[in-house]
């Protein structure tokens, strides 16, 4: 199947879910990430900002930028952060549905862009699945396939598997909202299928503590990402994040 083919399957599932009644609602999101790795992500200190309105049929639309770089860069020649140039953030617009099965019950189809340096990088059609239960714990599933716009292709025409890297990612979170106390806390362990020769399966680790608050609700988080090359393979990166969340 063609990659524009792909798209327009993923839209078409996700406007031919059916509906659920929601209070329509915006949020604002944003953290501050500490790493100590820089290379990992161009810099030791990144920021993402994600901004979305959900409507009242279950309809969401966000836009995100990620790998928003604040700190010193692996660009700089003798690591001179006054002569750094920082690649610009990676942007993800989308577009999901989401349906109320029962009261704790749910599944969602959507979409998301990715684009990088005014570009299209992955086209990442969507599908997710949770249960709230009635004692504050819940589940949550998010199976993406990031498919790669171009193929990389050798000086013959040849696909070169080194560089080609469509990707499955999947999700999986566990959350526990205390029932006396206005905290939540949520694990969500996150598992990468590589397709290309030069990268490994890899996993990453996410721990977050959120204070749940009238307004502005901070967080705090720990994350673990494991490198998929194969060169650098279990070198991790480790990172605070520290962020907060306006809905209204």
């Amino acid at each position: 199947m063609k990659k524009s083919s792909i798209i327009l399957v993923a839209l078409g599932i996700t406007v031919a879910t059916p509906a659920v009644l929601a209070t329509e609602s915006s949020y604002i999101t944003g953290n501050v990430q500490m790493h100590d790795r820089k290379d990992f992500n161009g810099s030791d200190y990144t920021s993402t900002l994600e901004t979305g309105h959900t409507f009242s049929k279950g309809t969401t639309l966000l836009v995100e930028f990620d790998a928003i770089q604040l700190g010193q860069t692996d660009y700089a020649p003798n690591n001179d952060s006054a002569n750094s140039s920082a690649s610009p953030a990676w942007i993800t617009i989308g577009l999901e549905q989401a349906f109320n099965v029962n009261k704790n019950f749910w599944v969602a189809a959507g979409y998301h862009h990715l684009l990088h340096d005014g570009g299209t990088v992955q086209y990442r059609p969507l599908v997710k699945i949770g249960y709230n239960f009635d004692n504050g714990i819940s589940f949550a599933n998010r199976t993406r396939w990031q498919i790669q716009k171009n193929d990389w292709v050798d000086i013959n025409g040849n696909i070169n598997k080194e560089n080609t890297n469509d990707q499955w990612r999947f999700d999986d979170a566990i959350s526990y909202a205390f029932p006396n106390q206005p905290v939540t806390l949520r694990y969500n362990n996150i598992y990468y299928i590589n397709d290309a020769n030069n990268k490994r399966n890899s996993m990453e680790h996410e721990l977050r503590t959120t204070w749940r608050r009238y307004g502005v609700q901070p967080y705090i988080e720990y994350r673990n990402q494991q490198d998929a090359t194969k060169q650098n393979y279990g070198h991790n990166n480790n990172v605070l994040v520290l962020g907060a969340t306006l809905a209204f």
